[in-house]
C-alpha cells in the first residue's frame, strides 16, 4: 500500500493478560470488519506468549493479547 493512510475516523481496542492459560480445545474464531455504508476497515492482534495455532490440553504462562479494530470513513461529499 503506497498511499499514507490517516488516522482512523473510529478505533476500539482492548487488551487482556494472564499470568496462566490453559487451553482444553482451541477455539474455532472467524472475524470480519466492515464499515458501513462505505469505508475501510482494519483489524490487528498483538499476541505474546501465545503461539497460533494454540495447541489443545496445553498450558502457556504470562501471555497477553491486544486487539484492535479501525474504521475510515468515507467522505460523502457535497449535496
Amino acid at each position: 500500500m503506497g498511499e499514507q493512510r490517516r488516522e482512523p475516523d473510529v478505533e476500539i481496542g482492548a487488551s487482556v493478560e494472564a499470568d496462566e492459560l490453559v487451553v482444553r480445545e482451541p477455539a474455532d474464531v472467524t472475524e470480519r470488519t466492515k464499515a458501513e455504508p462505505e469505508g475501510d476497515s482494519d483489524s490487528r492482534t498483538d499476541r505474546r506468549d501465545l503461539p497460533r495455532p494454540v495447541e489443545a490440553h496445553t498450558t502457556y504462562r504470562n501471555v497477553r493479547i491486544a486487539h484492535r479494530l479501525s474504521a475510515w470513513l468515507t467522505d460523502p461529499g457535497p449535496e
